[in-house]
């Protein structure tokens, strides 16, 4: 049975890396394109011309906050699958844990779903990068609160006699 489980959360490991990577890779090109968009504009533009708030701060911004976001929840769910390997199934650690792999992983896929809608991308573009995020998301949230009833029942078993 713990094999079982092993294998089953190295392919979730898998999945998650793949899906950084492959996040990273593909908005690497879009955001490079941008960025020499708007270099290109700065530097044609008057210099009295007033800043724009979304785009020029708040926008990189959340960017580095979603990406420290999908880093924690990596280390998170890594430190859950070691956890699971020493045998410590239904202890206290696991249930935060899981909980920042949910938060960490829906938190930025609400972002940049957000942001693609409010950016006029097609909502079926928007349907194929972001709701595997809210799955897992939503997932590992469910898998939290299971953890937390089998923690709460385990100590309530602890206790009879």
């Amino acid at each position: 049975m713990k094999k079982k489980l092993n294998v089953l959360c190295v392919v979730m490991l898998l999945l998650m890396a793949a899906q950084i990577i492959i996040g990273f890779v593909l908005n690497f090109n879009e955001g490079a394109q941008a960025f020499r968009e708007g270099w290109e504009d700065g530097r044609n533009a008057d210099a009295s011309a007033p800043l724009d708030f979304v785009n020029g701060f708040l926008v990189p911004v959340l960017g580095f906050v979603c990406i420290f976001l999908l880093i924690r929840a990596f280390i998170a769910f890594v430190r859950f699958i070691l956890n699971i390997n020493r045998d410590k199934v239904f202890v206290k650690e696991n249930i935060p844990l899981l909980r920042w792999a949910g938060c960490g992983t829906l938190i930025p896929a609400v972002v940049f779903t957000s942001h693609d809608l409010l950016s006029h991308v097609p909502t079926e573009k928007v349907y194929n990068s972001c709701m595997d995020d809210f799955i897992f998301g939503l997932f590992c949230l469910i898998v939290a609160e299971a953890f937390a009833i089998g923690l709460k029942l385990k100590e309530e078993q602890d206790l009879t006699i």
